[in-house]
């Protein structure tokens, strides 16, 4: 009896793992949570999880995170984000590989803070990377740049490091940051302001607010 409920027990196993495999083959990941503080979460088609080290990001996936918390997601092509306090980035779309000549990357920031390192899916002649908010997008061909709300009503976008360019823009205009210091705010209504170096002390105050 017992040697016939231990082949019951190694068969229902066997078959979890099978299911396992078939189903992470179905599902191709995009991002890895690589580090995270606090209450972090993903919301996904299935249902809400507390994200851990670890945690495994498909497209569509919102990630949450609560106050004082942060999280760093890696992407398959090295690109890293850190999402600050009380911040929720939806991955839109995420195409990528090795081979691929087009590949394309849109986030929608809904709220919060957000600074990102882009990876290898920037440096293609053409990259087509974009984080959406509710006031303008940010097109971005290869950097470190940080953005998101430091108050309320307005997103803020900072140019922190890189070569590359950074082009903001909403329907009532356009401006592009072509130096790392160099930020632009924009509100509802209102095109992007002029590109301009920011003050040490608000440098500071957005950097700081996606550290760990």
């Amino acid at each position: 009896m017992k040697r016939k409920i231990s082949q019951v027990v190694v068969l229902f196993t066997l078959g979890m793992f099978i299911s396992g495999q078939v189903y992470s083959q179905n599902i191709d990941t995009v991002a890895t949570v690589l580090a995270k503080k606090g209450d972090v979460n993903i919301i996904s088609a299935t249902g809400t999880v507390a994200a851990k080290r670890k945690s495994l990001l498909i497209e569509k996936d919102i990630v949450v995170t609560g106050l004082d918390a942060r999280t760093s997601l890696k992407f398959n092509d090295g690109t890293i984000t850190t999402l600050g306090s009380d911040s929720e980035m939806l991955i839109k779309q995420y195409k990528w590989s090795a081979d691929d000549k087009a590949p394309a990357a849109e986030f929608e920031l809904v709220k919060g803070v957000f600074r990102t390192v882009t990876g290898l899916i920037t440096k293609v002649k053409t990259p087509s990377y974009t984080v959406k908010t509710l006031m303008g997008s940010i097109g971005i061909r290869g950097t470190d740049f940080w953005g998101g709300y430091l108050d309320k009503d307005a997103i803020d976008v900072l140019f922190v490091e890189g070569e590359h360019e950074i082009v903001i823009t909403n329907e009532f205009g356009t401006t592009v940051l072509t130096k790392p210091g160099q930020g632009t705010t924009i509100k509802a209504g209102k095109a992007p302001t002029a590109a301009k170096f920011w003050p040490q002390k608000k440098v500071d105050r957005a950097v700081n607010s996606t550290r760990f």
